[in-house]
């Protein structure tokens, strides 16, 4: 008797700041589809006790490290904004350590990695400058801002995550070979068409690009969401059971492979 295939798992990598349990919801939205596995950064949420990575690679090297332990089967790597950098380096990185390269990579709110940071570096202003660039994005909470407690808390681990995304230069790597999907909000400031087209850049495979409603923070999106369910039903169709395979949006350009 055949033995049903696993469900591919999909590890989620969150923006500048943010903590593994945004994606915590995702795990009922996508049951069908994908195992979610939430990737918690050091010195955020549960890890906050450990100190903040400021070291891009030391950080993809640490996770690679410790995710080769979790992934079991087929993946997905999805990362939000900052996050978008850490999955497109972790495609490059973890198959070495896990065995298998990933089924696809999926990223939201960045530009392509080989295009620089489009706005002046947040990552060193005072704490004030800093929170109003983060409100003009939707990227921090009311009451965070207004305890002192909680900021003295929040803002260490975001300033690292910023200084990462900010400074990092990519050395252009090897492209991938798998699909790529990118998500943007039509309205984020932080993206542009041309950008979002040198996604392309990182891989030999095909690369769709969606743009959907709303600004930068779209992790709640049902249409990002629909996006993800088409590139796990394009890329896993055995355990996309009930996943729609048409194009989840009609803003999606598509690009052929190189």
């Amino acid at each position: 008797m055949l033995r049903a295939q696993p469900l591919p798992q999909l590890l989620c990598l969150p923006h500048a700041g943010g903590s593994a349990v945004m994606f915590h919801p995702w795990r009922a939205r996508f049951a069908a589809a994908a195992r979610v596995v939430p990737v918690e950064l050091p010195g955020h949420g549960r890890r906050r006790a450990e100190p903040p990575v400021r070291d891009f690679g030391v950080l993809v090297d640490l996770l690679a490290g410790e995710l080769a332990a979790v992934v079991d089967g087929p993946y997905v790597l999805f990362g939000h904004s900052f996050g978008s950098l850490v999955a497109a380096a972790l495609a490059r990185g973890l198959p070495g350590r896990a065995g298998h390269a990933p089924l696809a990579l999926a990223v939201s709110g960045r530009d392509g990695p080989c295009v620089p940071h489009p706005r002046a570096p947040l990552h060193d202003a005072p704490a004030d400058e800093l929170l109003r660039g983060l409100r003009a994005l939707q990227g921090t909470l009311p009451a965070v801002e207004r305890n002192p407690e909680l900021l003295e808390v929040f803002l260490p681990p975001l300033r690292a995550d910023l200084e990462m995304a900010e400074t990092h230069r990519w050395a252009g790597p090897a492209p991938l070979a798998c699909p790529v999907q990118v998500v943007a909000g039509d309205l984020d400031p932080l993206v542009d068409g041309a950008g979002l087209a040198a996604w392309q850049r990182e891989t030999t495979g095909p690369c769709r690009v969606a743009r959907v409603r709303g600004g930068h923070m779209i992790l709640d999106s049902p249409e990002l969401h629909r996006c993800l369910d088409g590139l796990l039903a394009r890329t896993a169709p055995a355990a996309g059971r009930g996943a729609p395979a048409s194009s989840p949006n009609p803003q999606e350009t598509s690009w052929t492979s190189n």
